[in-house]
């Protein structure tokens, strides 16, 4: 049997991500704390009336076409409605465009360390993954030459898992290489909305012919179970993944409440001024207890362990004993010596500081 199956799916492996809060309610019997996922500190804002209104619509088929949620991504972006392409989350975003560029004896540039479904799906198309490094001014490093032999580039801004952010300026500068070497280039914006929003290059896309941005609504709104985000590119670029996207991929509640959630201007402010006060305080505490978090300019920070003794996955399991989930980052290709914690809201915070202070300190 598994002769006649495509040979990159027969040999896929599992890609790893954070907020399995079912598997650890299973184990603790009750819900635990996540700051494995790296969701909105201050949750959705309210949906459960507009869900109620289109329940009654659950009978029908969603509008593939989703031209109300598109002309709302439109709006919030500042581009036209024929350049947005929506998609159930990033990740099937992100498995879009590696289908539309990459296939077999086709190379995909992957910066490391960065979110694990950009090397993931590249391999699925049967693509060869090339994995590059990541500069001190947080770009990665490519030779023009590498950069030509390439068919799809992905840059995460801000990178998960370092919290780096990039300049608007520094990608529009790696946009014009890729523009050059007529590479494709995947920019993941899922967190930005979170950070500084002002250093977006998503109206940028619809000039290039190269350029596809993401963004994602499961994060800037808190939404990770409704799936939705959506793309940025030219129009025409944008029309053929359109035609090749599967249809009705999100259903007709996530849309409603995603052209919804896009208005929800003073939500993300709210939300950009507690993760801001909150980076500071949670630096300083993880600092007092001995470890070093990495600068952060999004609602996550990258934590260096190694003084604790610990190694991550050992860490990750004591906290989790207590009911807290943090996520450890060897999938990330960083070794056992980091993980990474979500940005939640004070008392939350304080929750996670205890829980790594007594797996830290009892050494059982």
């Amino acid at each position: 049997m598994i002769n006649r199956i495509r040979k990159s799916f027969a040999t896929a492996e599992e890609c790893k991500h954070g907020g399995k809060v079912q598997d650890a309610a299973s184990i603790l019997g009750r819900e635990p704390l996540d700051f494995s996922a790296n969701i909105n500190p201050l949750g959705y804002p309210p949906l459960e009336d507009l869900i109620l209104k289109e329940v009654r619509n659950i009978a029908h088929y969603p509008d593939n076409s989703y031209r109300k949620f598109r002309r709302a991504a439109a709006k919030f972006v500042d581009v036209s409605e024929d350049c947005i392409v929506p998609g159930n989350g990033s990740s099937e975003l992100i498995r879009l465009m590696a289908e539309a560029c990459l296939e077999e004896g086709k190379l995909a540039l992957v910066p490391t360390p960065s979110f694990g479904e950009y090397t993931n799906q590249s391999l699925l198309a049967g693509a060869d993954v090339l994995k590059v490094a990541i500069a001190e001014d947080g770009l990665p490093l490519l030779e023009d030459g590498l950069l030509e032999k390439a068919d799809l580039l992905f840059l995460c801004n801000p990178n998960n898992p370092t919290g780096r952010l990039l300049s608007a300026d520094q990608v529009k500068d790696l946009a014009d290489r890729c523009e050059n070497a007529e590479t494709f280039l995947l920019v993941d914006e899922a967190f930005i909305e979170l950070s500084r929003p002002e250093e977006s290059i998503a109206a940028l896309a619809p000039e290039r012919e190269y350029l596809f941005v993401m963004r994602s609504l499961t994060k800037s709104f808190g939404v990770p179970g409704l799936r939705l985000g959506f793309g940025v590119s030219n129009p025409r670029l944008s029309h053929i993944l359109n035609l090749a996207r599967v249809p009705w991929s999100i259903g007709s509640i996530a849309a409603a409440a995603g052209e919804h959630l896009l208005g929800c201007w003073d939500h993300l402010e709210s939300s950009r001024q507690v993760i801001k006060k909150e980076i500071a305080y949670l630096e300083n505490a993880l600092k007092e207890l001995g470890l070093e978090p990495l600068p952060s300019q999004v609602n996550f920070i990258l934590v260096n362990i190694e003084a604790s003794g610990l190694a991550s996955d050992i860490l990750a399991e004591k906290t989790m004993r207590q009911g807290v989930l943090v996520r450890d980052c060897q999938s990330f290709g960083l070794g056992k010596g980091y993980i990474r914690v979500a940005v939640r809201n004070r008392e939350e915070n304080q929750q996670l500081i205890e829980a790594l202070k007594k797996a830290i300190s009892c050494r059982d």
